[in-house]
């Protein structure tokens, strides 16, 4: 019998990229056929899950704010969005459940488990959110990728958390240096905040910029800015006479990374993973206004490892800025000291024990795909 998988959840692009490095996976192993989303159906979730070629059910959840207005909306929305998660994962014929995070896991969580589909959970976080939280009751098992700071009510097992196989198939550093066209040997700072914290972290370069242009020559940049901050960027690093290729966003971020020394990133779980994959350490400063604090404790976790150094986001101006590139940039050793480490605490092969872990808690077991082995989409 073929597994046939739903992934529930999203909102956010942290919760969708392991979502669809583990559709990858089972996808290599059967088809793309075995594979149904169940998430909320907002515009980053139609733009990343159709592209990778996936079906998806966009079920009726309301995202919730923090207005008892807002909460309220969420909790009456599920009225609807629970039947339309029975109703699709009847339709799919689904064997087995992966909550993966995000609010639009858990009507799909709870319509299987009311089904009696068996449900696990993925939790990328140190610190469980309130959907993981809630759902775990009805679940066999939570993988996490760090170690949970709170207890759930299910077994709990470190695994990793799961990364596309562009990230474990990236060019090596200089290769990708070169199809950006930077210098292939120069040290690379990458420069990253993402989707909700980007613009603090640009802030903070351009000012730095005028005191950095001493490292001229000595150093190289890879800067994601966002939209808003590209221009400006642009222009800074330019004035400074600093090497840098200046993006709004990209869709090779693995290529971006593959070509880093060392980045200078927020503390999300799905970037630490897909760094550490490709051995890169982080200056981490964790974003202040993240859900349970969540990304101060998966950046503490990093720190200890010795696979990067937290950077409170309060205590970065202009001046520290210009430590962190002098000690970690610059300097090869120190540098090298936290690459080790990354390398030491990456799991480039969680993707394929996830999935192994979540078949045999489904009653399914299956040969691991080759690396090579394409993925087989549907006609």
């Amino acid at each position: 019998m073929t597994p046939k998988i739903a992934l529930a959840g999203g909102g956010t692009g942290g919760h969708i990229a392991p979502a669809i490095a583990l559709a990858d996976e089972i996808a290599a192993r059967w088809s793309s056929q075995s594979v149904l989303f169940l998430c909320s159906g907002n515009d980053l979730e139609r733009e990343m899950i159709g592209k990778a070629g996936y079906r998806f059910e966009a079920l009726p959840i309301a995202r919730p704010g923090s207005s008892l207005k807002s909460k309220t909306k969420t909790v009456f929305s599920m009225l609807s969005a629970v039947p339309a998660a029975r109703r699709a994962l009847k339709n799919f014929g689904a064997t087995g459940l992966i909550g993966v995070g995000g609010y639009a896991s858990l009507p799909g969580a709870f319509a299987a488990s009311w089904m009696h589909i068996p449900v696990v959970l993925l939790e990328a976080n140190a610190v469980p959110g309130k959907v993981t939280r809630t759902a775990a009751r009805w679940a066999r098992g939570c993988y996490a990728h760090l170690p949970l700071t709170r207890k759930l009510d299910c077994p709990v097992q470190v695994l990793g958390n799961p990364v596309r196989r562009a990230f474990t198939q990236a060019p090596g550093s200089q290769a990708a240096r070169e199809r950006l066209g930077l210098d292939p040997v120069l040290p690379t700072l990458l420069i990253i905040g993402g989707s909700q914290g980007a613009q603090a972290l640009n802030a903070v370069t351009l000012t730095a910029l005028p005191e950095l242009a001493c490292y001229r020559g000595r150093f190289q940049a890879l800067h994601i800015t966002g939209t808003h901050d590209q221009a400006a960027a642009q222009a800074a690093w330019q004035q400074s006479g600093i090497a840098a290729r200046v993006v709004a966003f990209t869709h090779e971020p693995e290529l971006f990374m593959a070509a880093s020394d060392i980045a200078l990133t927020r503390a999300g779980a799905s970037t630490i993973s897909e760094l550490l994959a490709l051995g890169v350490p982080q200056l981490l400063v964790p974003y202040p206004s993240a859900a349970d604090n969540h990304q101060q404790a998966n950046a503490e976790h990093v720190a200890r490892s010795g696979a990067g150094v937290l950077v409170s986001e309060s205590g970065l101006n202009a001046a520290r800025l210009c430590e962190l590139v002098a000690r970690y940039v610059i300097l090869a050793s120190a540098r090298e000291n936290l690459a080790a480490g990354a390398k030491l605490m990456a799991s480039p092969d969680a993707t394929a024990r996830i999935l192994d872990r979540a078949l045999a808690d489904f009653g399914f077991s299956a040969p691991a795909a080759r690396a090579d082995e394409p993925i087989s989409r549907a006609a």
